[in-house]
């Protein structure tokens, strides 16, 4: 049994780095060369497994097993959602190649729900995804320096889920979460003289709320160290006010070591590499400043025997009941978005390329803050955040004792909690620690929720006091549940935050959850379809601290009516288009830049509805419309302007002035006006002090006349490195990007309302991910590689191999004779 120790230091002595973390400590990479099967049910899993050589049975070994009861969605105690979800036991119907029961070669992340035809049986809160069991193998050989006096242990980031792990036929372990990584010390069951086998089912049964995936669909790592070396996620920094840096460093000592005396050193870097003594430069949402701290663990004999190094930011926060949240002492709103972790075609297998470019998307329109719903996300995604300056709500769970998680809450929930907070104290954008959303337990007038409540909350704060907890509310929540955590999160809940503000003038409050585009009236029903932003309400009163509209980008499952597969009712489509929607947040969340955008309402537009009062009304950036007559149209302008002068088409007079209107004078920053859908072009000239500072157009376009292919990303990648390649702490290599596909007529603009059917095949060393639009109610799968246009456009989504090179991407488009190519360059 290995012995732990706790040392703990504040940072007065530093030393000179001579040798590097590789040569101590190694993480390689372990993600290809990987063969999967689908089970058709769980005698098939039995029967596999014993074929591999592994008797024992995964599902008798547990008793969390799947539930089976219909549920309806418990968000509000008035009616189920339209999208009520519904847990059930899922099992694979065996009617596609991929539910044949034969591996295949898999790279991960690896997410087979989004390999499997919709079905309509399925349920829309899975998106018509099947889940099902699966079973992964891996045969492989370390180097044989990973043998010599050497400790190795095996790290998924996440398997969703119920992952049990087999090691040459021995049990490693076994993981019930799907959301939090997990690792074993595989040292005992590895042979040094031949090829080791690595076993992994995943049992993925039950169906949540919303689109989770199925399968290791997160990066898997092999860690080699020596026998005594510094724990996973063992090193915890804080900071002082002054500038000095706190580290709490945590040891696997192994048993023939612990009566040695070992010695910590810990050297703090600047962004540029050099050594400081105290750390001075604030990290912040406009200049994240990112120290790297160097802890090393020696022996006696001063010789380096391990090295972990860690990011982090010296930055303050505060949250105060009247005034709300303050960085660095700077009173600011916390404009946010809630983003679950999917991406479209890809599932949850996601890419870190495709976070870092929707996250800097959210953040151009004035997004700061990311409240991840409602799970902990990768440590890819964080450590964007960190490098953007984007605020981060880290959340543990949705539910507690209802829904999925409840077979496991009892048994699991005080670990799962505890890894998401000692896996990520370490991230300045990490501002709260949120311990559950909308959970059945806040309506009960008894204590039962509140014990919960109190249990998570203690487990979080001894492990890290220095955040605020969370708990985010639902309507109906008994007041007294708001009281064991730091901070209330109220889901679309307004009105009675401003009531409650008054009853409990002590609680400190932020909107966790607001819809998109209508406002509620009322404290206890919040259906009123007011066309007002809910985000006036953070903006007139002091005491709310922000607001997260639900959601930032569209995603799988909870899904609008069929054939919607997913939530389609975000500012950004699943393919990161920005929709005409979108402009309203330019205007209320950077209210300094100028800003104008004109588009249409009108029911003409090929849009789905949307659910209840999360839905937006259609709306779209052209003047292209259906109708042959001169029936007035909605008009609407979004602008930081002081004033605008409309001009519109006339027999007359192709270009009429109307008078000017007075942003001021309507709400939301968006003047409407009525005109005529006549043929010609809609202008608008924004003004500033009286001085036309900006404009906008809305036109009429030829038909489609030609197509162009644009990357949305790096326009060269880097090989996917081999297994067994040490990773690096350095600056992340791209080998994933994206190709949109835009309609254009003769004068090279876009043609938003003349689709045309596309498809789309690689050559040389790129794989095709998906190919998507922004249209959800697709019938094929996601793996089709064969779409029509959506508003003028297509994705496609691509990545590198482990073969350097020249790829090209062919799409052929309905109506030309040659495809449209574009070539890119693997280094």
């Amino acid at each position: 049994m290995n012995r732990k120790s706790l040392l703990l230091l504040s940072i007065g002595i530093f030393t000179v780095l001579t040798a590097t973390s590789a040569d101590v400590r190694q993480r390689l990479t372990f993600d290809l060369d990987w063969k999967f099967k689908l089970c058709r049910d769980s005698s098939d899993v039995i029967q596999t497994l014993r074929t591999l050589g592994i008797s024992d049975n995964p599902l008798s070994a547990t008793r969390h097993n799947a539930v089976t009861t219909k549920v309806t969605d418990d968000t509000e105690p008035e009616q189920a959602q339209v999208t009520a979800s519904e847990i059930t036991t899922c099992t694979t119907s065996g009617h596609t190649n991929l539910r044949q029961g034969t591996f295949r070669n898999v790279q991960i992340p690896h997410d087979w729900s989004s390999e499997l035809p919709f079905e309509p049986e399925m349920g829309g809160s899975a998106g018509y995804l099947a889940g099902g069991q699966g079973i992964y193998v891996k045969d492989f050989r370390l180097p044989a320096s990973a043998y010599r006096q050497k400790k190795v242990r095996l790290h998924f980031d996440g398997v969703y889920h119920r992952a049990t792990v087999w090691v040459n036929g021995q049990r490693a372990g076994y993981h019930v979460y799907g959301y939090t990584g997990f690792g074993y010390d595989i040292t005992p069951f590895l042979l040094s003289d031949g090829p080791n086998r690595i076993v992994v089912h995943v049992n993925r049964e039950e169906q949540s709320r919303w689109y989770t995936g199925s399968g290791i669909y997160r990066h898997v790592w092999l860690d080699v160290t020596g026998p005594t070396h510094i724990k996973t996620d063992g090193v915890f920094v804080t900071t002082a006010d002054d500038g000095t840096v706190n580290i709490m460093t945590e040891i696997d000592t192994a048993d023939a070591d612990r009566d040695k005396r070992f010695i910590i050193t810990n050297t703090i870097l600047d962004t540029d590499g050099r050594t400081v003594n105290k750390v001075s430069e604030k990290w912040d949402t406009e200049r994240p400043y990112l120290y790297t701290l160097v802890t090393r663990l020696k022996n006696s004999k001063g010789k380096v025997i391990d090295e972990v190094r860690t990011r982090f930011g010296f930055r303050d926060i505060r949250f105060d009941a009247d005034k709300g949240f303050f960085l660095n002492g700077k009173n600011m709103k916390l404009k946010g978005m809630c983003l679950h972790q999917d991406c479209g075609s890809l599932g949850t297998a996601v890419p870190e390329e495709y976070w870092e470019r929707r996250l800097k998307a959210l953040k151009g329109i004035g997004c700061n803050a990311i409240r991840c719903s409602h799970n902990p996300p990768s440590t890819e995604f964080l450590d964007i955040c960190d490098s953007l300056g984007l605020l981060v709500i880290d959340e543990a769970f949705d539910k507690w004792k209802s829904g999925y998680y409840a077979p496991f809450f009892d048994d699991c929930a005080a670990r799962d909690i505890a890894d998401m907070v000692i896996r990520d104290r370490n991230h300045p954008s990490v501002i709260v620690w949120s311990i559950g959303n909308e959970v059945s337990e806040a309506w009960k007038s008894d204590n039962e929720g509140i014990d919960k409540a109190r249990m998570l909350n203690d487990i979080v704060k001894s492990l890290d006091p220095g955040r605020p907890t969370l708990v985010a509310c639902q309507q109906g929540f008994q007041d007294k549940f708001g009281e064991v955590t730091d901070l209330v999160g109220y889901n679309y809940l307004e009105p009675r935050m401003i009531a409650d503000h008054r009853r409990r003038p002590h609680r400190k409050m932020m909107v966790t959850e607001a819809f998109v585009y209508y406002s509620g009236l009322r404290e206890d029903l919040v259906r009123d379809f007011v066309e007002e932003n809910p985000w006036h309400f953070a903006e007139e009163n002091d005491f709310i601290a922000g607001s997260f509209v639900w959601a930032g980008v569209d995603y799988l499952g909870e899904s609008s009516p069929w054939p919607a597969k997913g939530w389609c009712s975000c500012p950004f489509d699943m393919t990161l288009k920005e929709r005409p929607q979108a402009a309203y947040y330019h205007t209320a969340w950077q209210p300094d830049k100028e800003y104008l955008k004109l588009v249409v309402r009108d029911n003409c537009f090929d849009q789905p509805s949307g659910t209840d009062h999360w839905q937006y009304p259609p709306m779209a950036d052209t003047w292209d419309l259906p109708y042959t007559d001169s029936r007035c149209v909605q008009i609407r302008c979004y602008t930081t302007c002081d004033s605008v002068q409309f001009f519109f088409p006339m027999w007359s007079n192709p270009q009429l002035p109307l008078k000017p209107r007075i942003t001021k004078d309507y709400p939301d920053n968006c003047i409407t006006l009525q005109l005529p859908a006549r043929r010609g072009k809609v202008l608008a000239v924004g003004y500033k002090n009286g001085v036309a500072v900006m404009r906008d157009s809305l036109v009429n376009h030829g038909d489609v006349a030609g197509a162009r292919l644009d990357f949305e990303g790096c326009v060269r990648l880097s090989s996917i490195p081999a297994d067994m390649t040490p990773a690096t702490s350095g600056k992340h290599r791209a080998t994933a990007t994206t190709l949109r596909l835009t309609l254009t007529d003769s004068l090279g603009r876009i043609q938003q309302m003349q689709p045309r059917r596309f498809s789309v095949r690689t050559e040389g060393p790129l794989r095709l991910l998906g190919v998507e639009t922004g249209d959800m109610r697709r019938t094929d799968s996601w793996r089709t590689t064969e779409l029509n246009t959506y508003f003028g456009e297509g994705l496609i989504r691509l990545q590198s191999t482990t073969q350097s090179g020249t790829g090209r991407v062919i799409v052929d488009v309905e109506g030309f004779d040659q495809p449209f190519v574009k070539e890119l360059t693997i280094e």
